[in-house]
Protein backbone atom coordinates (compact mmCIF):
# COMPACT_ATOMS: atom_id res chain seq x y z
CA UNK A 1 0.00 0.00 0.00
CA UNK A 2 1.55 3.56 -1.12
CA UNK A 3 0.06 6.50 0.73
CA UNK A 4 1.81 10.27 0.21
CA UNK A 5 1.66 12.64 3.02
CA UNK A 6 -0.34 15.02 0.94
CA UNK A 7 -3.62 12.80 1.39
CA UNK A 8 -3.51 11.90 -2.70
CA UNK A 9 -5.39 8.85 -3.68
CA UNK A 10 -3.76 5.34 -2.07
CA UNK A 11 -2.86 3.22 -4.66
CA UNK A 12 -3.53 -0.08 -3.69
CA UNK A 13 -0.91 -2.07 -6.44
CA UNK A 14 -2.39 -5.90 -5.46
CA UNK A 15 -5.92 -4.55 -6.18
CA UNK A 16 -4.98 -3.07 -9.29
CA UNK A 17 -3.79 -6.08 -10.11
CA UNK A 18 -6.64 -8.06 -9.53
CA UNK A 19 -4.80 -10.12 -7.09
CA UNK A 20 -7.08 -9.24 -3.97
CA UNK A 21 -10.54 -11.11 -4.54
CA UNK A 22 -13.33 -8.37 -4.13
CA UNK A 23 -16.30 -9.16 -1.56
CA UNK A 24 -19.65 -7.91 -1.99
CA UNK A 25 -23.01 -8.24 0.04
CA UNK A 26 -23.56 -11.96 -0.44
CA UNK A 27 -21.25 -13.15 -1.87
CA UNK A 28 -17.58 -15.13 -0.96
CA UNK A 29 -14.11 -14.80 -1.34
CA UNK A 30 -14.14 -18.01 -3.11
CA UNK A 31 -16.80 -16.92 -5.47
CA UNK A 32 -14.87 -14.36 -6.89
CA UNK A 33 -11.70 -16.11 -6.96
CA UNK A 34 -14.04 -18.84 -9.10
CA UNK A 35 -14.96 -16.14 -11.54
CA UNK A 36 -11.46 -14.50 -11.81
CA UNK A 37 -10.09 -18.27 -12.85
CA UNK A 38 -13.27 -19.03 -15.23
CA UNK A 39 -12.49 -15.68 -17.05
CA UNK A 40 -8.91 -16.60 -16.80
CA UNK A 41 -9.28 -19.01 -19.65
CA UNK A 42 -13.05 -18.72 -20.79
CA UNK A 43 -13.28 -22.49 -19.61
CA UNK A 44 -17.04 -21.80 -19.58
CA UNK A 45 -17.53 -20.16 -22.81
CA UNK A 46 -18.69 -23.38 -24.49
CA UNK A 47 -20.86 -24.91 -22.42
CA UNK A 48 -22.76 -21.53 -22.35
CA UNK A 49 -23.17 -21.58 -26.18
CA UNK A 50 -24.17 -25.29 -26.19
CA UNK A 51 -26.94 -24.48 -23.41
CA UNK A 52 -28.21 -21.35 -25.18
CA UNK A 53 -28.57 -23.04 -28.54
CA UNK A 54 -30.55 -25.66 -27.38
CA UNK A 55 -32.30 -23.46 -25.02
CA UNK A 56 -33.13 -21.24 -27.88
CA UNK A 57 -36.78 -20.60 -28.98
CA UNK A 58 -36.42 -20.17 -32.82
CA UNK A 59 -33.68 -22.88 -32.59
CA UNK A 60 -36.65 -25.00 -31.35
CA UNK A 61 -38.59 -23.66 -33.79
CA UNK A 62 -36.39 -24.51 -36.94
CA UNK A 63 -35.88 -28.37 -34.94
CA UNK A 64 -39.85 -29.10 -35.46
CA UNK A 65 -39.56 -27.38 -39.03
CA UNK A 66 -36.74 -29.83 -39.82
CA UNK A 67 -39.47 -32.36 -38.05
CA UNK A 68 -42.09 -31.23 -39.95
CA UNK A 69 -40.71 -31.67 -43.35
CA UNK A 70 -39.26 -35.14 -43.01
CA UNK A 71 -42.94 -36.11 -42.42
CA UNK A 72 -44.23 -34.50 -45.42
CA UNK A 73 -41.27 -36.62 -47.60
CA UNK A 74 -42.74 -39.80 -45.82
CA UNK A 75 -46.08 -38.70 -46.95
CA UNK A 76 -44.94 -37.74 -50.12
CA UNK A 77 -43.03 -41.19 -50.78
CA UNK A 78 -46.31 -42.94 -49.40
CA UNK A 79 -48.52 -41.31 -51.66
CA UNK A 80 -48.57 -43.80 -54.43
CA UNK A 81 -50.47 -46.54 -52.05
CA UNK A 82 -53.23 -44.14 -51.72
CA UNK A 83 -54.29 -45.18 -55.28
CA UNK A 84 -53.40 -49.40 -54.56
CA UNK A 85 -56.36 -51.38 -54.06
CA UNK A 86 -56.66 -54.96 -53.51
CA UNK A 87 -59.45 -56.85 -55.59
CA UNK A 88 -60.50 -60.37 -54.59
CA UNK A 89 -63.46 -62.21 -55.48
CA UNK A 90 -64.90 -65.95 -56.30
CA UNK A 91 -67.78 -66.86 -58.32
CA UNK A 92 -69.51 -70.42 -58.13
CA UNK A 93 -71.48 -72.06 -61.13
CA UNK A 94 -71.54 -74.11 -63.79
CA UNK A 95 -68.84 -74.43 -66.51
CA UNK A 96 -70.21 -75.09 -70.11
CA UNK A 97 -67.20 -76.25 -72.62
CA UNK A 98 -67.31 -77.94 -75.93
CA UNK A 99 -66.03 -81.52 -76.65
CA UNK A 100 -64.81 -81.61 -80.28
CA UNK A 101 -64.58 -85.79 -80.85
CA UNK A 102 -63.61 -87.05 -84.28
CA UNK A 103 -66.13 -87.94 -86.48
CA UNK A 104 -68.83 -87.08 -84.37
CA UNK A 105 -70.79 -84.32 -83.46
CA UNK A 106 -69.67 -81.47 -80.76
CA UNK A 107 -70.54 -82.71 -76.92
CA UNK A 108 -71.51 -80.05 -74.66
CA UNK A 109 -70.20 -80.68 -71.29
CA UNK A 110 -71.66 -79.11 -67.67
CA UNK A 111 -68.57 -78.77 -65.05
CA UNK A 112 -70.30 -77.19 -61.31
CA UNK A 113 -67.02 -75.21 -59.96
CA UNK A 114 -65.75 -72.23 -58.27
CA UNK A 115 -63.49 -69.70 -59.53
CA UNK A 116 -61.30 -67.15 -57.30
CA UNK A 117 -60.42 -63.50 -58.62
CA UNK A 118 -56.85 -61.90 -56.84
CA UNK A 119 -55.69 -58.49 -58.34
CA UNK A 120 -54.28 -55.66 -57.19
CA UNK A 121 -55.14 -52.35 -58.80
CA UNK A 122 -54.05 -49.04 -59.06
CA UNK A 123 -55.40 -45.46 -60.54
CA UNK A 124 -52.80 -42.43 -60.87
CA UNK A 125 -52.98 -39.54 -63.20
CA UNK A 126 -50.25 -38.93 -65.57
CA UNK A 127 -49.46 -35.94 -63.69
CA UNK A 128 -48.86 -37.42 -60.68
CA UNK A 129 -46.24 -39.98 -62.12
CA UNK A 130 -44.37 -37.98 -64.17
CA UNK A 131 -43.69 -35.31 -61.13
CA UNK A 132 -43.34 -37.83 -58.47
CA UNK A 133 -39.52 -37.33 -58.29
CA UNK A 134 -40.14 -33.48 -58.27
CA UNK A 135 -42.39 -33.72 -54.83
CA UNK A 136 -39.89 -35.72 -53.51
CA UNK A 137 -36.59 -32.99 -54.36
CA UNK A 138 -39.49 -30.45 -53.14
CA UNK A 139 -39.62 -32.02 -49.67
CA UNK A 140 -35.90 -32.84 -49.55
CA UNK A 141 -34.80 -29.43 -50.15
CA UNK A 142 -37.34 -28.14 -47.63
CA UNK A 143 -35.41 -30.03 -45.16
CA UNK A 144 -32.03 -28.87 -46.51
CA UNK A 145 -33.76 -25.35 -46.05
CA UNK A 146 -34.62 -26.05 -42.48
CA UNK A 147 -31.42 -27.58 -41.58
CA UNK A 148 -29.56 -24.27 -43.24
CA UNK A 149 -32.02 -21.70 -41.25
CA UNK A 150 -31.13 -24.08 -37.66
CA UNK A 151 -27.08 -23.73 -38.51
CA UNK A 152 -27.72 -19.63 -38.93
CA UNK A 153 -29.69 -19.18 -35.76
CA UNK A 154 -27.38 -21.38 -34.04
CA UNK A 155 -24.32 -18.96 -35.25
CA UNK A 156 -26.24 -15.83 -34.08
CA UNK A 157 -27.05 -17.47 -30.67
CA UNK A 158 -23.28 -18.42 -30.36
CA UNK A 159 -22.25 -14.50 -31.32
CA UNK A 160 -24.71 -13.70 -29.09
CA UNK A 161 -23.34 -15.49 -26.31
CA UNK A 162 -20.16 -14.39 -26.86
CA UNK A 163 -20.86 -10.85 -26.52
CA UNK A 164 -23.30 -11.08 -22.73
CA UNK A 165 -20.39 -12.86 -22.06
CA UNK A 166 -17.63 -10.28 -22.66
CA UNK A 167 -19.73 -7.51 -21.33
CA UNK A 168 -20.11 -9.69 -18.06
CA UNK A 169 -16.08 -10.58 -17.82
CA UNK A 170 -15.80 -6.15 -18.66
CA UNK A 171 -18.14 -5.84 -16.25
CA UNK A 172 -16.36 -7.90 -13.58
CA UNK A 173 -13.13 -6.48 -13.88
CA UNK A 174 -14.24 -2.48 -14.01
CA UNK A 175 -16.20 -3.68 -10.66
CA UNK A 176 -12.52 -4.96 -9.62
CA UNK A 177 -10.60 -2.40 -10.29
CA UNK A 178 -13.60 0.41 -8.51
CA UNK A 179 -13.74 -1.96 -5.63
CA UNK A 180 -10.01 -1.59 -4.97
CA UNK A 181 -10.52 2.16 -5.47
CA UNK A 182 -13.08 2.53 -2.89
CA UNK A 183 -11.27 0.92 -0.61
CA UNK A 184 -8.68 3.22 -1.06
CA UNK A 185 -10.50 6.53 -1.12
CA UNK A 186 -12.34 4.65 2.21
CA UNK A 187 -8.79 4.34 4.00
CA UNK A 188 -7.67 7.97 2.49
CA UNK A 189 -10.71 9.37 4.13
CA UNK A 190 -10.76 7.82 7.70
CA UNK A 191 -7.21 9.57 7.69
CA UNK A 192 -8.11 12.68 6.74
CA UNK A 193 -10.57 12.81 9.38
CA UNK A 194 -8.18 11.95 11.59
CA UNK A 195 -6.13 14.29 10.72
CA UNK A 196 -8.62 17.30 10.62
CA UNK A 197 -9.77 16.81 14.10
CA UNK A 198 -6.85 17.38 15.42
CA UNK A 199 -6.26 20.40 13.26
CA UNK A 200 -3.37 19.03 10.61
CA UNK A 201 -5.80 19.86 7.86
CA UNK A 202 -8.24 22.15 6.17
CA UNK A 203 -11.90 21.63 6.00
CA UNK A 204 -11.22 22.06 2.45
CA UNK A 205 -9.15 19.43 2.09
CA UNK A 206 -11.15 17.17 3.84
CA UNK A 207 -14.00 17.86 1.94
CA UNK A 208 -11.82 17.18 -1.28
CA UNK A 209 -10.90 13.84 0.17
CA UNK A 210 -14.56 13.11 0.98
CA UNK A 211 -15.67 14.35 -2.55
CA UNK A 212 -13.07 11.55 -4.02
CA UNK A 213 -13.92 8.82 -1.76
CA UNK A 214 -17.89 9.14 -2.26
CA UNK A 215 -17.18 9.31 -6.90
CA UNK A 216 -15.51 6.28 -5.55
CA UNK A 217 -18.49 4.74 -3.86
CA UNK A 218 -20.57 5.96 -6.58
CA UNK A 219 -18.24 4.31 -9.42
CA UNK A 220 -18.81 1.44 -7.34
CA UNK A 221 -22.43 0.85 -7.64
CA UNK A 222 -22.17 2.05 -11.00
CA UNK A 223 -20.08 -0.86 -11.78
CA UNK A 224 -21.35 -3.63 -9.42
CA UNK A 225 -25.02 -2.69 -10.99
CA UNK A 226 -23.38 -3.52 -14.68
CA UNK A 227 -22.23 -6.56 -13.35
CA UNK A 228 -25.39 -7.51 -12.26
CA UNK A 229 -27.46 -6.97 -15.20
CA UNK A 230 -24.98 -8.41 -17.44
CA UNK A 231 -25.02 -11.75 -15.63
CA UNK A 232 -28.81 -11.62 -15.20
CA UNK A 233 -28.78 -11.30 -19.26
CA UNK A 234 -26.73 -14.58 -19.96
CA UNK A 235 -28.49 -16.11 -17.40
CA UNK A 236 -32.19 -15.34 -19.37
CA UNK A 237 -30.08 -15.90 -22.56
CA UNK A 238 -28.58 -19.37 -21.97
CA UNK A 239 -31.22 -20.50 -19.33
CA UNK A 240 -28.49 -21.81 -17.01
CA UNK A 241 -27.41 -19.58 -14.38
CA UNK A 242 -24.16 -18.85 -14.56
CA UNK A 243 -23.24 -18.63 -10.69
CA UNK A 244 -24.25 -22.34 -10.74
CA UNK A 245 -21.42 -23.33 -13.14
CA UNK A 246 -18.71 -21.90 -11.22
CA UNK A 247 -18.71 -25.19 -9.42
CA UNK A 248 -17.50 -26.65 -12.43
CA UNK A 249 -14.32 -24.27 -12.57
CA UNK A 250 -11.08 -25.97 -12.57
Amino acid sequence: MICNKKYGFILVIWGALGLIPFISIGQKVSTDSLLIKAFSNDQLLPQLISTAQKFSPEAKRLTSGIDFATANQKISKNAIFDRLSLLASYHYGTNYSAVNETNSLNRFTTVQSGFYNLGVGIQLPVSQILNRKHFERTTQAQIEMANYEKENTYLYVKQRVIEYYQDLKLAHKLMLISSNNRQAAQVNYKMAERDFLQGQITVEQNARILDIYNKSRIEYETYLNKFQTSMMELDAYTGINFSTLLNQVK
